[in-house]
């Protein structure tokens, strides 16, 4: 059974339906228990004993998130036993929940970009880093460079203590991330947006399901 964990305020955003639906299409038989955010506790991921974790993207800047709301789902990272998957915001949320920074990718001037903010969207190339077998356990069949979706205005920017870097662009330098001794992962992009032309992000997916 995979938990996703639903990081949207109030249910708005699109992220964990995708998700959801990306894990259907792979596994119709997969089983996918969705819990919001503010209601993560380690007695719940204890009493549902899922195989796999998966942070989904958020709906809202992280201010806008409390550190009480927050509290639970942070602890849970940060001693999950089982593989966890960030995405996108998922990713950021790993990150905080290590101490690690998350800000803009780069500010505009109003009513420039999205919102004031510089934002990384469509289909874009990353490049993935040369980390050995260990670094390439979610990358395991793909290319040097992989195309996958990105839709982002923040970004980690700087790796939490005992994670290293396995991909980058241009753009955001963190684009995917692990942790050195646990199974912890986080992408920048949204692999659960794939298509026959764009296939990578569904490989990421099948190699993360396998862990």
């Amino acid at each position: 059974m995979i938990l996703l964990i639903d990081n949207t305020i109030d249910g708005v955003g699109s992220s964990p339906r995708e998700i959801r639906g990306a894990l259907q299409q792979i596994e119709p038989d997969l089983r996918v228990v969705t819990e919001s955010f503010h209601g993560i506790s380690p007695e719940l991921v204890k009493s549902l004993s899922p195989s796999h974790i998966i942070l989904s993207g958020q709906s809202h800047p992280w201010y806008r998130y409390s550190s009480e709301s927050l509290a639970g789902v942070f602890h849970v990272i940060q001693h999950a036993s089982q593989p966890v998957l960030g995405v996108c915001g998922g990713q950021q949320q790993m990150a905080l929940a290590f101490g690690a920074p998350v800000d803009l990718i780069e500010r505009l001037a109003p009513g420039e970009g999205y919102q004031g903010a510089f934002r990384e969207r469509g289909f874009c190339e990353v490049e993935l880093d040369s980390e050995g077998p260990a670094g390439e356990k979610i990358f395991q069949g793909l290319p040097q460079t992989i195309t996958v979706w990105e839709s982002h205005c923040d970004e980690v920017k700087e790796l939490p203590a005992d994670f290293v870097r396995t991909a980058t662009n241009a753009v955001s330098p963190i684009q995917a991330m692990r942790h050195t001794s646990r199974p912890l992962f986080g992408v920048q992009f949204h692999p659960e947006l794939f298509d026959e032309g764009h296939p990578h992000g569904r490989t990421i997916l099948e190699n993360f399901l396998k862990l």
